[in-house]
């Protein structure tokens, strides 16, 4: 955990990050370090381990008084709460970074659904490459929460994405879906073969949805109940997942709590939606000056890249 913490979040190389926090017994050890410890940090011979820049030294400081980290809290809590941070850190950056040269709006689009103002044009386009980024990120972050939520998750191999090993040495495959409307009739086909393939050499597996429930009035559930046999012993939903992966449950409410906290630490009292009409309002000034107010405005747009 103090590993990923120093390098995601302090900004140290990885080999940088391993030294360090090797010389730490726990979250404790490492929130009651003095500068003039870190900057003498020293092997059993006596040769120094890692060498910091001053500028490294000083954000090492700063993170460890942030109260990012917490001794109240687990490896694993504390872990989890490192992930949701750099996830939020990463869209807030993304979100500072557009300019209207990412943006580059459709003038097809504006034209069809009647975008006559450059507020009207840029504020949906900020909202759509807002989107698409974190649609993107959310996979990996929710892959990464799973396999933070207990030491017997693991990357799978095969086309499956997680696989757990219970404590008797039994194994559990996992395929990850988002939410319980995601899966069309071939997919659905293709991921029973493969469960039934796995359940046929002694193993367990299931289709898993990160969020949702049985009882959701959904495609995807309904094409579960007819195309997957016994689906309802083959699938984790929701908390389900969450529970089973962590053996812990209570495990799900205390993760949104975690998620909830970390978040805040990072945007304070503001969403991300308050920063996303922060950056329409900044790149709308940024097309008037470029490009004129109104409708005028739009058609010397249009007129410049058609």
């Amino acid at each position: 955990m103090l590993i990923y913490a120093l390098e995601k979040e302090i900004g140290l190389t990885q080999t940088k990050a391993r030294s360090l926090a090797s010389c730490f017994v726990d979250i404790e050890d490492f929130l009651n370090v003095e500068a003039d410890q870190i900057k003498n940090i020293k092997s059993i011979s006596g040769k120094k381990m890692v060498k910091l820049t001053d500028d490294e030294i000083a954000r090492i400081l700063d993170f460890k008084s942030s109260g990012y980290l917490s001794s109240q809290l687990t490896v694993a809590e504390n872990y989890l709460a490192v992930i949701c941070r750099v996830f939020t850190k990463r869209q807030l950056d993304m979100i500072g970074r557009l300019t209207m040269k990412d943006l580059n709006p459709n003038p097809f689009l504006i034209r069809a659904i009647n975008l006559d103002t450059p507020e009207e044009v840029v504020r949906l386009n900020v909202y759509m490459a807002a989107t698409r980024s974190i649609v993107t990120s959310m996979g990996f972050f929710i892959e990464n929460l799973l396999l933070s939520s207990s030491e017997t998750i693991n990357k799978a191999s095969s086309g499956w994405d997680l696989i757990k090993t219970m404590d008797n040495g039994e194994r559990a495959w996992l395929q990850i879906k988002s939410g319980t409307n995601t899966m069309n009739k071939d997919q659905i086909k293709s991921w029973t073969k493969e469960i039934n393939n796995k359940i046929a050499e002694g193993d367990q597996a299931y289709l898993c949805f990160s969020y949702g429930k049985r009882n959701n009035d959904t495609v995807t559930l309904g094409l579960l109940k007819q195309l997957l046999p016994e689906w309802e012993s083959r699938t984790l939903i929701g908390g389900e997942l969450w529970n089973f992966v962590s053996d812990n449950s209570e495990y799900s409410s205390q993760l949104f709590e975690i998620l909830r906290n970390s978040a805040s630490q990072i945007l304070n009292q503001r969403s991300i939606s308050s920063e996303i009409e922060a950056c329409a309002k900044r790149l709308t000034d940024e097309f008037i000056r470029k490009y004129g107010e109104g409708e005028q405005g739009i058609s010397n747009y249009i007129e410049s890249i058609f």
